[in-house]
Parts: C-alpha cells; structure tokens; sequence
C-alpha cells in the first residue's frame, strides 16, 4: 500500500497532559516472531490493509483492515504480519498525564465480559481514520506539534462515541424494557386513563415483572415513576404557561384538580398555586 516506511520521533515536550511521542506507517514485511521490549509510552495502530497477529498478556488476536490494538506503557507484547496477506498500518505513540484517563475513555483497558483487558477496536470508517492517522503523522513531521495534537483529540473523540455506542447497544433486555417503558410514559402521561397496566400491556411483559425491572434500575416503582412524571411536567406548565389550574391538572393526566392538588403538595411540600407564585413578578 505503501511501498516505504515513514517513521518520526521527537524528545520534545509540547506540554504534560497528551502529546504525539512517535507516529509513522509501513507496509510490514512478513518475518520471524521475535518478542518485542515493553515501552513507556502508549502506542496505537491502525491497519488499512492485511492482516497479522498481535500477543498481549499472554493473549493472541487475529486482526485485519479497520481494526486496531493498543499497547500501553510497561505491558508484555508482540505483533507479526501473516505471511500471506501481511499488513500494512499507521501508529501513533503517545505520551502525557491524560493517556490513562483518554484511552480509558475510549474503552481500552477496561475489562470484558470474559473478564479480560480490552486492547482492540474496529473503526468502519477506514477513510477518515487513515486520514487523521495521516495528519498527525505530516503535522508532527512539519513540526507542528499542537495541530498534531489536535488531529489526535479528533481520534480519541472518534473512538469514545463509538465506545459509548456500543455501551448503548450492549444493555441488558431488562434494561431495554425499562428504556422503551420511559419512552412510552413520556408519550402517554397526559392520558388520564394511563395506566401501569396499560404500559405493561404495551411492553408486552407481565406487570410483576414490570415492577421488578424499575426496582431493580430505577428504584422506585412504575406508579410512582409515571405520577412523578406528571408532577414534574406539571412544574414546567406552572412556571412558564397562563393556564389554569384545572387546565394543568388536565394537560398532565390528572382526573381532578384535587387530585392533581394533593399529589403536587405532597411531591414538592407546596400547593401548586403556591409553587406558581414563586416565578410570578
């Protein structure tokens, strides 16, 4: 892909929260496996074509095109094309106080559900990753170290939203019932006739279970969740509409006004008329 190897390094200290140490590119030539010394530094690669493996903590991957690794400070590894489709890659080498923290962030080092570090990604987007990788590496080579560090922060942030992602699409089922039970009770709490029972129906899941679900994550219980809701839409009508109390009463789900009345004052320790005079001038 290539053809050439580019490397740069620098003993220049930009400042001491993150900066780029080393980078470069290579189209990696097929050799023996010989064990690599630990560095003190973070180091990460992406490859754009090919494939090899890469050994960590007594641990082996097989990776190829859009995936990656992470080798941070002080940590046993090695790292060797397959020889019949080896591959070829851009690095950075990072140093400062904020590496723990960043990499962290992106999901690195943090334990899996088999209980072991995380040293891999894949990002999709071959182009923008190459290209950032690319920018750094000519930023540094420029001497330009503060736009190389600029280009980094853009991976870093790429790789924590795609981190944060995934978080998002690896909960639970009784994490999902209890996110599509919130989305329901914010479509329907104006609905008078709304009900536990009637959410439970359209989760499709018995209502015990329901119970259970919003113990467990939310702590509190789906009643008590769908009348605080009410209440503290109630709050906003207060505060910034003309209407009445009847109306609000209505607006929010409740069946009365002295329903509404009684569930506000002993959510917020006043009437609601007393909470509206509050932000009246």
């Amino acid at each position: 892909m290539f053809h050439s190897i580019g490397t740069f390094e620098t003993d220049q200290q930009p400042n001491s929260h993150f900066y780029v140490y080393e980078c470069g590119f290579e189209d990696v030539q097929p050799r023996e496996p010989y064990q690599y010394q630990p560095i003190d530094y973070y180091l990460i690669h992406y490859i754009l074509e090919g494939e090899g493996l890469f050994f960590i903590n007594d641990e082996v991957y097989h990776l190829g095109e859009k995936e990656g690794f992470v080798i941070p400070p002080n940590t046993k590894n090695n790292y060797y094309p397959l020889a019949g489709n080896p591959w070829s890659y851009r690095w950075i080498g990072f140093k400062g106080e904020a590496c723990d923290d960043l990499f962290y962030q992106c999901g690195f080092l943090k334990k899996t559900k088999n209980g072991m570090e995380n040293f891999t990604y894949r990002y999709e987007n071959k182009q923008k990753m190459g290209q950032l990788f690319a920018s750094v590496f000519s930023y540094s080579q420029k001497r330009r170290p503060y736009a190389a560090i600029g280009e980094s922060y853009h991976i870093m942030n790429l790789l924590m939203e795609q981190h944060e992602e995934d978080l998002r699409c690896s909960i639970t089922q009784g994490e999902k019932y209890v996110k599509c039970a919130i989305e329901v009770i914010e479509k329907n709490y104006n609905q008078p006739t709304f009900s536990v029972q009637e959410l439970a129906q359209m989760l499709q899941i018995e209502r015990s279970y329901l119970y259970r679900l919003f113990k467990k994550y939310l702590n509190v219980n789906p009643t008590h969740y769908i009348g605080q809701y009410r209440i503290n839409k109630s709050t906003e009508l207060l505060k910034k509409s003309s209407y009445n109390m009847e109306e609000i009463a209505f607006l929010v789900g409740f069946n009365t006004p002295s329903h509404f009345s009684r569930q506000f004052s002993k959510c917020k320790g006043v009437s609601p008329s007393k909470y509206r005079s509050q932000f009246i001038l």
